[in-house]
């Protein structure tokens, strides 16, 4: 019985064309009818030629389908881990960037009040208080006496700015934002 010979010319397209998972075995994201129509060629080519195989050559084409198939495994699970990661960066990020509370100091143009806006809320001190503020984030022994000395403060004489900021106590985010923001921005004229 004579071998029939394999066309070249299919075996060399399926080489050159389609993307990586159509080469190792994996479906193609977007099938195409011409790329169903090129599949069922080399289907047709591969069942043609498997009976002028010899036991060696027919083991040697199962191990390379073996491989073939766990290197488009592997990439599934790659891309999978992946799109995991990116999602668990964005999540990190949105944490991160809610957990970083946001203090703002603007001044008026007469220089006379300054807008405090704590997360949402936005309120105005006169310079009186803003002086007071200041004189506790330096004068304080400690940077947790003065965060505790400016939620005191803040309860007692600007109780709206604690509820409007939702500040419940003296380790709240919040006021220790206030006091790098203050310090940050301003120092003591004695000093």
């Amino acid at each position: 019985m004579a071998k029939k010979p394999v066309r070249k010319s299919s075996a060399r397209a399926a080489q050159s064309g389609g993307n990586a998972a159509g080469r190792r075995g994996g479906p193609s994201p977007a099938r195409t009818p011409e790329a169903d129509a090129r599949r069922e060629r080399l289907l047709q080519e591969l069942k043609e030629a498997i009976p002028q195989i010899d036991d060696q050559g027919l083991a040697f084409l199962l191990n390379q389908a073996h491989v073939l198939i766990h290197n488009a495994q592997v990439e599934k699970i790659n891309r999978e881990l992946a799109e995991l990661e990116r999602k668990n960066q964005e999540a990190r990020s949105a944490m991160g960037a809610a957990a970083a509370p946001v203090v703002r100091l603007e001044e008026s143009e007469d220089g006379r009040t300054l807008f405090l806006g704590l997360g949402g809320a936005r309120k105005v001190l006169n310079l009186e208080e803003l002086k007071r503020l200041v004189r506790i984030c330096y004068a304080a022994e400690s940077k947790s006496a003065a965060l505790r000395q400016l939620y005191t403060v803040l309860a007692r004489e600007r109780g709206d700015i604690l509820v409007d900021a939702k500040i419940g106590g003296p380790g709240s985010p919040m006021i220790e934002g206030l006091f790098y923001a203050l310090r940050d921005r301003y120092r003591l004229e004695d000093r």
